[in-house]
């Protein structure tokens, strides 16, 4: 109680961090695809999850085995979201009901069956340096 008392008259709080280190990892990455590999974290459900984020976006060399993709935020509350563009058109290209024809993954590895995945089940809360896995799906 004593200690308890003298850190907060001495002005002590537990802090959070101004920016906390995001690291995601990919798994089951197809590197001899090619193309590229398009990260986004989504801060909110209207940044257009799982598309590109204003919030934050990398792009990256797919690697085998895993294939790792650093981003620096504010702690929060966010969603990962990645797509393989094998053939490097900038878009994610689908076949004639919608689904995907190259490699993605999100946060939470939802898998929907006739939709794409949503916010609200791909989302992570981040308050220190924190490691998501992802599994590639193809």
């Amino acid at each position: 109680m004593r200690l308890l008392l003298a850190l907060l008259l001495l002005g002590g709080t537990i802090r959070t961090p101004a920016t906390v280190r995001v690291t995601v990892r990919l798994l089951d990455v197809r590197a001899q695809k090619g193309g590229v590999m398009h990260a986004a974290l989504h801060a909110a459900p209207g940044e257009g999850f799982p598309g590109p984020a204003p919030s934050g976006n990398q792009d990256v060399r797919p690697a085998t085995p895993v294939t790792v993709v650093v981003f620096d935020v504010t702690p929060g509350t966010y969603a990962a979201a990645v797509h393989h563009d094998a053939n490097a058109n900038g878009k994610v290209d689908t076949n004639f009901l919608g689904i995907p024809r190259e490699g993605y993954a999100v946060s939470n590895d939802p898998r929907p069956r006739f939709r794409p995945p949503r916010f609200s089940e791909a989302q992570v809360v981040i308050t220190r340096d924190t490691t998501l896995t992802l599994r590639m799906a193809y």
